[in-house]
């Protein structure tokens, strides 16, 4: 292996007398980002044992909080169901696309989950790059009038969970009332098969407090909480992060209710949305840099307030030429005559990012955004930057390079960003200084070409007859003189029949058997013959024990291990040192473990194995 690298650090040197470009450079990190538009369905129990379990209908306005509280990529749906389907209201975008179907709502009959759950899956679309959801709020277990359409309807239910799993939908099961406290419930299928979560209303909150969690700690909203101030009941002052904002929206939640809710702003568009424990002000293209908030709560400490910021916006990459010329004395050369300048191209790129939907501005250029810092990536390359002065410098060689690739995460922040990337830079520097016309050396370089090929041919003739030989102890085991033999003429014959006797773990291994007749008469190791037949013992010495072909059919041990212990027969073999096994001995191994044992019988090759 030292010969080895001699040679190839030979090569190197030579091959440095010809004109080559050393290209680096990998990607940190597999890094991407991508926003996704969301699909969420609320499916809601409505039955009659929910006049008891949810007297206030505290529900259906955690679900109108819900999705209201949504950012503007997300569509939401809803169906209800008792003993049958009571509403269906199809995927639509909005400020409020349920909020008059849920106030008919009306609690009576069983509770077919099997057909609310079939109904809910079918209102999602076939759309890729959607992230898919469904938010389940029961009060009980499957129930339907007669044993038959109840197993009916468990079965739907298994079903349509499969579904939903196959095409991506997550399922979030609220709880609410008192039956259902056992985990291990039918209806609970549904989160655990989807990756989703299941929380008990008082338990893991109230229904307001349990929406918050699914928006933002499982769905991964992006929000930024605004502090609550005591100001004639209640306010909150709320300054936007960047001018350019596409979609503003502040969302105030509370369990002990929340009543007249004002707010001073100004917007292209905008309205107040609210209900008993929440109210959601949304903004479209906000003019003002602030918003105020008063409202009226019994309890001020229950209030939690969000503020959801949507931009949509696009990388822009200002870039500056430079060259540097590369000096011949840095490189070991000196020129008597004028040598042609060579020159190293780079681009200086200052990255920013712009608001598509707004005032067409940068949106770093603001002292929120004053070093903080960005992940980027150039070229397929990721790297992290900061901004400064409402820009990312970054510098690269662009020599071989034609266009620029750049891409913004931006997903350290609070607010929500829907980027056109990746964007793409011609590039386009200006031409170097034209030398003056050099004399034509193409044909010494081809005839250095093949010099350093004539030596390449001859360094490995050279490396190949070296390692043709092996020094091992005399073939006969009384002999203790070693004795160096060449091994290129020998082949490999026969088999080995691989017995493990014994293994760290205690696990059994049947016995293999590895042909060696036919192989190149190379190196192996045992290592390479236990991959070979799938044996997986771990690294416990078995790559040190060498095996090369020997005279008169015979295979050449040598362990080069630091605590195996081989055994030809009865003779512990030293090491560094070559021992010949032949047709029918046994090498009993010991590996560094000291758990593991191993026998292996060399053995010949029948006629019809060898035609095999």
């Amino acid at each position: 292996m030292k010969n080895l690298k001699r040679i190839f650090l030979f090569i190197g040197v030579i091959m440095l007398l010809f004109p080559a470009r050393l290209v680096t450079g990998a990607a940190e990190e597999n890094h991407e980002y991508h926003v996704r538009n969301g699909e969420v369905v609320f499916l809601l129990d409505t039955s009659g044992s929910m006049n008891s379990n949810d007297k206030s209908r505290l529900a259906i306005d955690a679900i109108r909080q819900a999705g209201c509280s949504l950012p503007s990529n997300y569509k939401t749906g809803f169906v209800a169901y008792n003993t049958g389907i009571q509403t269906v209201i199809p995927l639509s975008a909005g400020a409020d696309p349920m909020g008059a179907q849920l106030s008919s709502i009306i609690y009576k009959g069983y509770t077919n989950a099997g057909e609310g759950l079939n109904q809910a899956v079918g209102l999602f679309s076939t759309e890729e790059n959607v992230e898919r959801s469904i938010v389940m709020v029961t009060d009980g277990e499957i129930d339907m009038p007669g044993q038959q359409a109840k197993e009916s309807s468990r079965t739907l239910y298994s079903e349509t969970i499969k579904k939903a799993k196959e095409a991506g939908i997550k399922i979030y099961i609220v709880a609410v009332g008192s039956e259902l406290n056992d985990p291990q419930m039918h209806i609970f299928d549904g989160a655990e098969m989807t990756d989703g979560a299941i929380y008990w209303q008082g338990q893991s909150g109230n229904l307001v407090q349990i929406m918050n969690r699914i928006l933002y700690d499982r769905m991964n909203i992006p929000k930024r909480s605004v502090g609550v101030t005591d100001g004639n009941g209640g306010s909150l002052h709320v300054e936007i992060p960047s001018s350019g904002a596409e979609h503003v929206k502040v969302v105030l939640t509370s369990g002990q209710g929340i009543q007249n809710v004002t707010a001073d702003y100004s917007a292209e568009e905008g309205h107040i949305t609210s209900g008993r424990n929440f109210a959601v002000i949304e903004m479209t293209r906000p003019a003002s840099e602030a918003v105020d908030v008063r409202f009226q709560t019994p309890e001020l400490t229950g209030v939690e307030a969000y503020m959801i910021v949507e931009y949509t916006a696009r990388p822009v990459v200002n870039i500056n030429y430079r060259r540097e010329e590369v000096s011949p004395a840095a490189e070991g050369e000196k020129s008597k005559s004028k040598t042609p300048p060579v020159y190293n191209h780079y681009a200086d790129l200052k990255i920013s990012l712009k608001d598509t939907g707004g005032k067409n501005e940068n949106l770093w250029n603001t002292p929120y955004y004053e070093g903080q810092s960005v992940p980027f990536c150039v070229n397929g390359v990721w790297e992290s930057g900061t901004v400064s002065g409402g820009v990312i410098p970054y510098s690269l060689s662009i020599d071989g390079l034609d266009e620029l690739s750049v891409e913004i995460d931006p997903s350290i922040f609070s607010e929500r960003y829907i980027i056109e990337q990746p964007v793409m830079e011609k590039l386009i520097p200006p031409p170097d200084p034209i030398p003056e016309p050099e004399p034509d050396y193409r044909p010494l370089w081809a005839i250095l070409g093949a010099l350093a090929l004539v030596v390449i041919l001859i360094l490995l003739w050279w490396y190949k007859k070296k390692n043709a030989a092996v020094i091992y102890v005399s073939q006969s085991p009384s002999s203790k003189e070693p004795v160096k033999m060449k091994t290129k003429a020998c082949t490999y014959s026969g088999k080995f029949s691989i017995y493990v006797v014994r293994t760290a773990d205690g696990r059994d291994v049947p016995p293999q058997t590895y042909h060696l007749f036919g192989r190149n008469s190379g190196r192996m190791t045992l290592g390479q013959i236990l991959t070979s037949c799938k044996i997986k013992l771990g690294r416990i010495g078995e790559e040190d024990i060498i095996i090369y072909p020997g005279p008169d059919h015979s295979v050449i041990i040598m362990d080069q291990s630091e605590r195996c212990t081989v055994l030809r027969g009865m003779e512990i073999l030293k090491k560094g040192m070559g021992y010949p096994v032949f047709y029918n001995e046994k090498i009993t191994i010991t590996f560094e473990d000291e758990s593991t044992e191993m026998e292996i019988h060399y053995k010949n090759l029948k006629p019809s194995e060898r035609k095999s």
